[in-house]
């Protein structure tokens, strides 16, 4: 049985979740999202499966040229019961030499970006993504 978790265990899985996508650690950010976890990233108009989407940002944002930095705002973390939960923040996202496909010089900006992640335990007790939503405030 998975340790029950704990707003804490939430914040950092959160932390460690963008330490390796700054890393472009491909295989532990694959190994982040359930099977059947679905995605809105900060430009689709539809969700996406997160394997789908954890495939396209290894395309885009984890080629060796591109440099990614994100700062990350204040975490508000909802229990819902002893495994699983939600959590809501705010992050500034920047790249540079982001791989288009028509422009490897391409830069992204995502600044007072939103995120909203649902975590919980899978069969095997790890802790997976299940729901992911990114979005910018308009001004």
């Amino acid at each position: 049985m998975p340790e029950k978790l704990t707003p804490e265990i939430i914040r950092i899985e959160v932390q460690r979740f963008w330490k390796m996508f700054q890393d472009k650690n491909t295989d532990a950010i694959h190994r982040c999202y359930a099977p059947e976890a679905m995605v809105f990233s900060s430009s689709g108009s539809r969700p996406e499966p997160g394997r789908l989407a954890s495939a396209r940002r290894e395309r885009e944002y984890f080629q060796a040229k591109t440099v990614v930095n994100v700062k990350l705002g204040q975490m508000d973390v909802a229990m819902l019961g002893d495994h699983a939960a939600v959590c809501g923040y705010s992050f500034d996202f920047d790249a540079t030499q982001v791989a288009t496909g028509l422009d490897n010089n391409a830069e992204e900006h995502l600044h007072d970006g939103r995120v909203t992640q649902v975590f919980c335990y899978d069969s095997e007790g790890q802790l997976r993504i299940m729901h992911e939503h990114i979005s910018v405030a308009h001004k």
